[in-house]
C-alpha cells in the first residue's frame, strides 16, 4: 500500500459513516439572511473563494458573514486581510459593524463612536477575530505557512475560519520545502489542494479573496460580473474550488449589490444562484428587501449584543 493512503473497507468506514448518517449531509450555519441561506451556508469543513472588482463590497460582505457566524454560533476567526487596510482600519470596520457607530468625525453629532465604546467593543472584537498584521516590511508569508498557523491556532484559540484578503498579498510559487514550482498552474494545483485537505482534516472553513484579471464592460457600458475563469490561473481556481462567490455592483455606483454563487460544492452546503443585497452606510450593515418592501437586517443577535435598533434609512453608496 502507498504510504499515507488506505483502501476503505466496511469495517474501517463504519464508524465515520454512521456518524455522518446521524448528523445528516454536511450543512453550514445560518448567516442572518433568509434569501442567502437558500444559496450559501458556512460549513465546517468548508472552502469559499470570493472575487469581485475593487470597491464591489466583497471584503465588507465577507466580514459581515464572519461577524454573523460569531453572533449566531460563537465562532472565532483568524484574519490576514491587509487588502482591507492597516490594523486601525480593520478594527474600525469590525467595531462599526458590531456597534453600529462610526469613527468618521463627519457624523460627530449623530452616531460617532465614543472612546469608551471603542474600548468596550475592541475587547470583544479581538476576542473573536484574531488579526494577523505584518510588523516587518520585508516579511512575506506563504499560504502554506498561514494555513499551518491556522491549524495551530485552532488548538490554542479555538478558531473556526481562516481568511486571506487578498491572495496577492501572499508570497507565491514557493513549496513548503523552499523549492520553486516554476509554473503558476502547478503551484496553484498544489497550494489549493493543500488548502482543501487542511480544511477537511482540521474541520475549518478557509476563505480566500482573489481579484479578477479582467474589467470588461458589456455593450451598455455596465461591468460584466467576473467569473472564476477571470482569476489569474482561473481554471485551477475553478477545478479546486468548493464554494465560489462573486460580489458585483453592475454600475459601480449603485447601492445595490449582487451576491452570485458561481460554484456550490457540496450541494448540501450551497446552491448556484444570485441574491441581491443592499448596504446601510450609517450602520455598516447589509440588508435585503422582502416581498412587502421592508428592509430586513440580520437583527436578532445584533440588537441583543449592542442595544441598537436598526431603524435608519441610508442608501448612500458605501464601498
Amino acid at each position: 500500500m502507498i504510504k499515507g493512503y488506505e483502501i476503505l473497507t466496511a469495517q474501517s468506514a463504519q464508524e465515520s459513516l454512521l456518524e455522518y448518517h446521524k448528523q445528516g449531509a454536511l450543512r453550514g450555519i445560518y448567516l442572518g439572511f433568509a434569501p442567502l441561506h437558500q444559496h450559501y451556508t458556512m460549513s465546517l469543513p468548508g472552502v469559499t473563494d470570493w472575487t469581485g472588482f475593487p470597491q464591489s463590497g466583497k471584503s465588507e460582505f465577507l466580514l459581515e458573514m464572519l461577524l454573523n457566524a460569531t453572533l449566531y454560533k460563537g465562532w472565532k476567526h483568524l484574519l490576514f486581510v491587509p487588502d482591507v487596510g492597516d490594523k486601525n482600519e480593520i478594527l474600525d470596520i469590525l467595531i462599526h459593524k458590531v456597534s453600529g457607530k462610526t469613527f468618521d468625525k463627519r457624523y460627530i453629532n449623530s452616531n460617532y463612536i465614543t472612546e469608551n465604546e471603542v474600548m468596550h467593543h475592541m475587547q470583544w472584537v479581538c476576542e473573536h477575530f484574531k488579526i494577523l498584521v505584518q510588523t516587518d516590511l520585508k516579511a512575506k508569508m506563504t499560504p502554506y505557512e498561514f494555513w499551518d498557523l491556522a491549524a495551530e491556532m485552532k488548538k490554542t484559540d479555538g478558531i473556526q475560519t481562516v481568511t486571506i484578503d487578498s491572495w496577492k498579498d501572499m508570497r507565491h510559487g514557493i513549496a513548503p520545502d523552499g523549492t520553486t514550482f516554476g509554473r503558476d498552474d502547478k503551484y496553484l494545483e498544489d497550494v489549493l489542494s493543500y488548502r482543501n485537505l487542511m480544511a477537511e482534516h482540521h474541520k475549518m472553513h478557509f476563505h480566500t479573496v482573489i481579484h479578477p484579471t479582467k474589467t470588461e464592460a458589456d455593450k451598455d457600458g455596465s461591468r460584466k460580473a467576473p467569473t472564476p475563469y477571470d482569476l489569474k490561473g482561473g481554471s485551477e481556481w475553478y477545478n479546486n474550488g468548493k464554494c465560489m462567490i462573486t460580489v458585483h455592483r453592475v454600475h459601480g455606483s449603485a447601492n445595490e449589490v449582487d451576491i452570485m454563487i458561481t460554484k456550490a460544492k457540496p450541494k448540501s452546503v450551497a446552491k448556484v444562484g444570485k441574491v441581491t443585497m443592499f448596504f446601510n452606510r450609517t450602520l455598516a450593515k447589509f440588508y435585503y428587501i422582502d416581498e412587502n418592501n421592508n428592509d430586513v437586517y440580520a437583527t436578532s443577535k445584533y440588537e441583543e449584543l449592542t442595544g441598537n435598533k436598526i431603524d435608519e434609512d441610508d442608501d448612500t453608496v458605501p464601498f
